[in-house]
């Protein structure tokens, strides 16, 4: 399973822009810019806990998700995209997201 790292935080206005690193299994690490809204923050941990801790549980679901069901098999994540986008890619996040946090 893939290493996730949440690098870095920016506030923007509605919320919130990360840089994550995911270390693979092969040894290559990729970088990505990944947004979370206010709205999908509260959405799916109710404000219990730092934003960056979503950030962190999204991105290790969708890694876990062997194919991400709006990607191409095999395609990796963008290298920028929004957090919210998790719901096309991968049907059932919320509530897997909601049990797990």
């Amino acid at each position: 399973m893939p290493t996730i790292h949440v690098q870095t935080e920016q506030e923007l206005p509605g919320g919130w822009l990360y840089r994550v690193v995911i270390d693979h299994d092969d040894g290559i690490s990729t970088d990505h810019d990944v947004r979370l809204a206010w709205v999908d923050h509260d959405h799916w941990c109710g404000g219990r806990l730092p934003p960056s801790t979503v950030i962190q549980r999204v991105v290790e679901h969708l890694m876990a998700q062997g194919h991400l069901t709006g990607l191409d098999p095999g395609q990796p994540l963008p290298a920028t995209f929004d957090a919210a986008r998790a719901r096309r890619w991968s049907p059932g996040i919320d509530e897997q997201l909601r049990t797990a946090i």
